[in-house]
């Protein structure tokens, strides 16, 4: 898990703007199970948009990376004879859309001297008018099910309803195509479904603790060092940190920095168990390194 995370973080040479260290960090899929599998296959979905959906939602999960970029899902077409003995569940689904027009009063500001419902003059020289607009709603309802191929066991089901509404007054634009209102909303649908399947990778840059109390003034020198150095050398700022830990390993602020460059170097394992130490006032970052291993556990369990 170490020298795997480092590689994916890229980390300990980059400068950053304050003091801060940068932290890559994980996150599992909301579809757990689904996530441990590798090799999938979409089924036929149903439904006037159901082909659609599929289409865009294939791309979608083409798309999801592990933590070093590479494709975190095998897709197969169940018609070939690869899918065979590699297709580990199936995706299967629907979506279906409805349009519904309706009318409702406005009241809106017309140009007085005008005959109709002109909008361009000046404020002054308007009145306001109730008037009937014309409303359009688009609905989308959709829904996935993901089955486990060795059992049939349904492992994740989810369903997401989608609406815009466009109402269009005296003088409005017209309404968009149709067609390109769906085409929107089966692509939200399609993106949301794909987050659900993906683990979340990212870095970013956390500020480290400044407090210099309970250290001698020497201790507290080498400690603005370590804070400067957070700006143009991390590695060097950690060593000076793990410098000061022989010396103060109770210092708070001393503490939780060893902790992050810990995990900043990919230690998640001995970065838990410093931030832990810590009690409450670092349950965040703890929780932050929890989740990562917890991703980069099923990483590993998939290989």
């Amino acid at each position: 898990m170490k020298l795997r995370f480092v590689i994916l973080a890229a980390l300990c040479s980059s400068p950053v703007a304050a003091e801060t260290l940068p932290v890559s960090w994980g996150v599992p899929a909301d579809a757990e199970e689904v996530s441990t599998l590798r090799g999938l296959a979409l089924d036929r979905f149903s439904g006037s948009e159901g082909r659609a959906l599929q289409a865009v939602l294939e791309r979608r999960i083409a798309r999801i990376a592990d933590g070093r970029g590479a494709p975190y899902y095998d897709i197969y077409a169940l018609s070939s004879p690869a899918s065979a003995g590699n297709v580990q569940a199936v995706i299967e689904g629907g979506a279906n859309v409805s349009v519904d027009y309706g009318e409702e009063r406005q009241k809106r500001w017309y140009c007085k001297a005008a005959k109709g419902y002109r909008t361009d003059c000046d404020k002054k020289e308007k009145e306001e008018r109730e008037v009937i607009c014309l409303t359009r709603s688009v609905s989308l309802s959709s829904d996935i099910r993901i089955a486990h191929e060795g059992d049939g066991r349904i492992i994740y089901r989810r369903s997401i309803p989608a609406n815009e509404q466009i109402t269009s007054c005296p003088e409005d634009s017209d309404f968009p195509p149709v067609s390109e209102t769906v085409e929107k909303l089966v692509e939200g649908a399609a993106s949301q479904y794909a987050a659900a399947l993906s683990p979340r990778w990212g870095r970013n840059d956390y500020r480290v603790r400044e407090s210099r109390k309970g250290l001698s003034k020497p201790q507290g020198e080498v400690f603005k060092q370590a804070l400067k150095a957070t700006k143009t050398d991390v590695e060097q700022a950690c060593r000076l940190f793990d410098q000061l830990a022989l010396e103060a390993p109770d210092q708070g602020s001393v503490a939780f920095n060893v902790a992050m460059c810990k995990e900043m170097r990919g230690d998640l394992p001995a970065a838990l168990a410093a931030y832990e130490a810590l009690g409450r006032s670092a349950d965040g970052a703890a929780n932050r390194v929890a989740s990562t291993m917890a991703a980069l556990a099923v990483e590993d369990a998939r290989r």
